[in-house]
């Protein structure tokens, strides 16, 4: 076992699960302790995993064993405490007593199980599971002598096959798109714009009328919500939000088959409603996304409660940046100081990095530049992330200016060296980076006052024009440098601009 993974299995629990496990194993006391419950508590009070100081705890003989033993219980418990959580458990509950039941000959008694089985998956676009109970449905009704009635349900299982391969041949065009997403963010080349466009033009995306279920459906949406975003064309994002949100509350199963890709396309309805200048309607859309935790009953997942709280406070920051309200936003980051600790270790990079990338904006415009860099910093030295470049690209750009205002002379020389070796090596260096980057450059040899503003009015002055340009205008909706530029020349903060 990798030395993490039990620690982070029990610490991905909630208390109610915790609380299950102690009571499932009194079941497994030997002598008078139970030694298991005893190295889960000690692995829970763990802050961060110290296999040495488990070593030496006095009721641990081989902990390379008991850790195993104990991450089986505790999976077992899970599984029971979790046996009724959705339909696709169900099924799988009384897929085991349909062989317990066929084993012992008991044809009758299973088949009843299979019928009640066999109607849920169907209910719930559970294709795998239905085929699953019809195979098993089929041995059933041969052993009783039933041909036609197992003739009948193969010709069944032979449709749902059908679905089935119409869901993964369009599941697969969705997390393509989403991997393009995930690696570049938004498309700066017209390289990216002609490797996005080879998933739009497949035939099985194109129309829903080619999509054989509602789960198909949820990801064909999902491919053109993804799509879309990755072009940055905001008008057709909000109606393809609308209508994959609007397609989970129609479907309710879809929300119980992926909660996290229906609090995701509540969390895209809202940025999407912000682009388009509509941020009533994106607060609207973060009171359903925040009451989801107890209408739905998240409180059992820390991971889905995590993307819960990240979605939306992200999404409050960026309304509240766009709308220059940085009291707001700074109240935003001051109250929700204690769930950020609590729910930071439990949420992917991407979206931890977006609340840093955030951060760094308003603590830049306020003038609060060691904050900042503190912020970018967190990013920056993450070498092992290699997701959204467009995230990556505006951090480095960020953090050049922050030196600037800082004065740090030698570190710029350096830090602007390094940062232009690391878009060219990525092919990176676009046109806004490459004017950036030049100005950068010459502050090292900038002898007056009067030079440097005369650098500044070019930089103001190139960011204009590049802010109108097909692809190069995607950094400026994540920080505008031509304002950062202005704010120079009338020697003022962002903040303080009108």
């Amino acid at each position: 076992m990798a030395r993490n993974t039990l620690f982070d299995l029990i610490h991905s629990m909630s208390m109610s699960e915790k609380r299950h496990f102690k009571l499932y194993s009194l079941k497994h006391v030997i002598g008078d302790k139970n030694q298991y419950t005893m190295l889960f508590d000690a692995i829970d009070k763990q802050k961060t995993y110290n296999e040495k100081n488990l070593t030496e705890l006095s009721f641990v003989k081989n902990l390379s064993a008991e850790k195993n033993y104990l991450y089986r219980l505790i999976l077992k418990s899970l599984n029971a405490f979790h046996s009724k959580l959705n339909s696709k458990n169900k099924i799988y509950n009384w897929l085991q007593s349909i062989e317990v039941l066929y084993h012992k000959g008991l044809y009758q008694q299973a088949l009843k199980l299979t019928k009640k089985a066999s109607e849920l998956a169907k209910e719930n676009d559970l294709f795998i599971q239905e085929l699953a109970v019809k195979e098993v449905e089929a041995e059933l009704m041969s052993k009783q002598f039933l041909y036609t009635d197992a003739i009948k349900n193969i010709e069944r299982s032979e449709k749902v096959m059908q679905v089935a391969q119409n869901f993964s041949a369009i599941q697969k065009i969705a997390m393509q798109s989403y991997e393009k997403g995930f690696e570049m963010g938004m498309t700066r080349s017209q390289k990216d714009l002609k490797n996005i466009k080879t998933l739009i033009e497949k035939e099985e995306v194109k129309n829903s009328k080619n999509c054989l279920s509602s789960r198909a459906e949820m990801y064909r949406l999902g491919f053109f919500l993804s799509y879309f975003f990755f072009i940055n064309d905001s008008i057709k994002m909000l109606d393809f939000t609308k209508k994959l949100t609007n397609h989970y509350q129609k479907n309710p199963f879809l929300i119980e088959y992926s909660m996290i890709g229906y609090i995701f396309s509540l969390s895209s309805l809202a940025r999407a409603y912000t682009q388009n200048r509509q941020e009533e309607k994106a607060i609207k859309t973060l009171q359903i996304l925040d009451e989801c935790q107890v209408k739905y009953n998240f409180n059992n997942s820390p991971k889905i409660a995590a993307r819960i709280f990240f979605y939306s406070l992200n999404n409050r920051l960026d309304i509240s940046l766009n709308k220059d309200d940085y009291k707001k936003c700074g109240e935003l980051l001051k109250i929700n100081e204690k769930e950020f600790e609590k729910f930071s270790s439990h949420i992917g990079k991407p979206l931890l990095y977006e609340y840093y990338f955030l951060s760094t904006k308003y603590y830049f415009v306020i003038g609060e530049f060691r904050k900042a860099l503190r912020c970018t910093k967190v990013i920056i030295n993450d070498t092992n992330f290699k997701a959204r470049e467009d995230l990556l690209s505006v951090i480095r750009l960020i953090n050049l200016l922050i030196y600037f205002e800082l004065n740090t002379d030698f570190t710029l020389g350096y830090l602007t060296k390094n940062t232009y070796n690391y878009f060219k090596k990525r092919k990176r260096l676009f046109k806004v980076e490459d004017e950036l980057i030049r100005f950068m450059k010459n502050q090292n040899k900038i002898q007056s006052k009067s030079i440097l503003k005369k650098d500044l009015v070019q930089l103001k002055e190139s960011m204009q024009k590049w802010k109108k340009h097909k692809f190069e205008y995607r950094p400026f909706q994540q920080f505008d440098f031509e304002y950062w530029a202005k704010a120079k020349l009338e020697k003022k903060l962002i903040c303080e601009l009108n």
